[in-house]
């Protein structure tokens, strides 16, 4: 459940435990006492309060042969309210799917109908990311960025699974207080819950009928915490997968920089890029913190996908050192490389530029063209373009013509140097005579391209550098036209 704004505290739910004095002076009176059984579940008996705040209180429990539990009790009447009646389905479903991932905090059992409602969930010891995160500083800037990959990549994971449901089900409160590190492993906690209630309640705020306009609980007021809440959600927006996006950025921005404080502003990926972060990462961050939700990635899924391959191409685990008896025992961790000191320098002259045809975008450095490409975003989207990289573009073959005429946006662009717009059938003559705005081109790919004639061809006489050209399973180019541009083109090799 959210708990708004207030500094990460040990007595959250499922977080480390805190003394009994402790917890008594930091939460209101209780409404149940240790030894009392569990409402409607007798079976399990209270330990002791962990923790509570404006939605209810939170207590450890204890089953004679299932262990231990935390069990969210919902006292507050109106967020009983909201509970009962409008969560019961994303409740349902939390608990179908949510114990399927290592990284997510099942949700055990409910009761939402007695005179206080409760969630169980499986009880986690240890603390929470924020904590994590406040220990991170004095590692190297290579070992704390490795951190960062590891934790993220775990978390989309588990964000991805919830986003490819259908319909998909939104955390809409993601935020490092609700992440919970079981040793080194994060696990997500309260999917899902506080999200479905903050919608109900800004649509009941309308009614001048409903008691909820005059007041709302303090803990569904602060569902979304603001700092990583899309501008959409602060005006009551549905929920969608691109509402965790938004929140993702914001956690990356701050995992990076250890500082749970930092807010990312327009110049987030400019001062990345002077840490050195990988490009691709900074990418992924930036187009993450877009204002228009239709230019984020559209779910967790491809965070997931990006930050796979750049721990696969990107991470060496560090070789053991020798160590005196004293030093830490700290386990090994994979580091993530940084950038160069040529790449900082180029990133402080980029410039950004709208790519609005579906494909996928990649860089690699100018001058080392045995290098692999790396993959940076999938479009539409704003990419980075620097000085010291060049790039490439793979249109998706089901874009329309249309998509393929948005490609002129970026007519003069030389450092384009690798185009594929196979078996895409928006590729059109009218499409190539674009073309010649690019006299960067090396190579490019038009296998299967069904509705470019030899008129097509002609437009690319202009393209004096290209190397590679692809024009296999064109049935209406001529050999006539092929070997006229071969004429053209001495010193590029043309498929056919």
């Amino acid at each position: 459940m959210p708990e708004g704004d207030r500094p990460p505290s040990p007595a959250d739910a499922n977080t480390r435990e805190q003394s009994p004095a402790d917890v008594e002076r930091q939460t209101p009176a209780s409404t149940f006492a240790p030894g009392d059984p569990l409402p409607n579940l007798e079976m399990w008996v209270l330990v002791r309060k962990l923790g509570g705040g404006g939605f209810g209180e939170v207590w450890l429990a204890r089953h004679e042969w299932r262990g231990l539990a935390a069990v969210k009790f919902c006292t507050d009447p109106k967020a009983r309210h909201q509970l009962v009646t409008h969560e019961r389905t994303v409740v349902a479903r939390v608990m179908k799917h949510g114990g399927k991932h290592p990284n997510i905090v099942p949700l055990l059992e409910c009761n939402l109908s007695g005179d206080i409602p409760w969630l169980m969930y499986e009880y986690v010891e240890g603390g929470t990311l924020a904590e994590a995160v406040a220990e991170w500083h004095s590692l190297s800037p290579p070992k704390r960025l490795g951190r960062a990959v590891r934790v993220l990549h775990a978390i989309t994971g588990a964000l991805g699974m919830f986003h490819r449901l259908n319909p998909p089900l939104i955390h809409r409160d993601l935020k490092p207080q609700n992440v919970l590190m079981a040793g080194s492993t994060p696990r997500i906690t309260d999917f899902g819950i506080g999200g479905a209630a903050l919608e109900v309640i800004r649509s009941e705020k309308n009614d001048p009928g409903s008691a909820l306009a005059v007041e709302v609980p303090a803990i569904l007021q602060n569902a979304g915490t603001s700092r990583y809440a899309p501008p959409e959600q602060r005006f009551g927006s549905p929920p969608s997968p691109r509402d965790d996006v938004y929140a993702l950025g914001v956690l990356a921005y701050q995992l990076i920089r250890a500082d749970l404080e930092a807010d990312p502003g327009p110049d987030a990926a400019r001062e990345l890029r002077a840490m050195r972060i990988p490009s691709e990462l900074t990418s992924l961050i930036a187009s993450s913190l877009a204002l228009d939700p239709d230019r984020r990635p559209k779910d967790a899924s491809v965070w997931e996908t990006h930050l796979a391959t750049l721990i696969q191409k990107k991470t060496a685990a560090r070789k053991p050192m020798p160590k005196p008896a004293e030093a830490d025992n700290d386990a090994p961790t994979e580091e993530v490389s940084a950038l160069s000191e040529s790449e900082v320098t180029s990133a402080l002259v980029s410039q950004m530029l709208t790519v609005a045809a579906r494909g996928r975008w990649y860089t690699r450095p100018a001058g080392k063209p045995e290098a692999e490409w790396q993959f940076v975003i999938t479009t539409p989207a704003e990419v980075r373009v620097s000085p010291g990289e060049v790039y490439r573009f793979s249109i998706n073959s089901a874009a329309t013509e249309e998509n393929v005429q948005a490609i002129r946006m970026l007519v003069g662009l030389t450092s384009l140097r690798y185009l594929n717009l196979s078996y895409c059938a928006g590729v059109t003559d009218a499409a190539l005579a674009h073309l010649k705005g690019f006299p960067g081109l090396r190579q490019l790919f038009l296998r299967g391209c069904q509705h470019i004639t030899d008129a097509g061809l002609q437009q690319l006489h202009a393209l004096a550098d290209l190397e590679t050209l692809e024009l296999t399973d064109c049935p209406h180019v001529t050999a006539n036209a092929v070997a006229t541009l071969q004429a053209a083109l001495p010193k590029c090799k043309i498929l056919r």
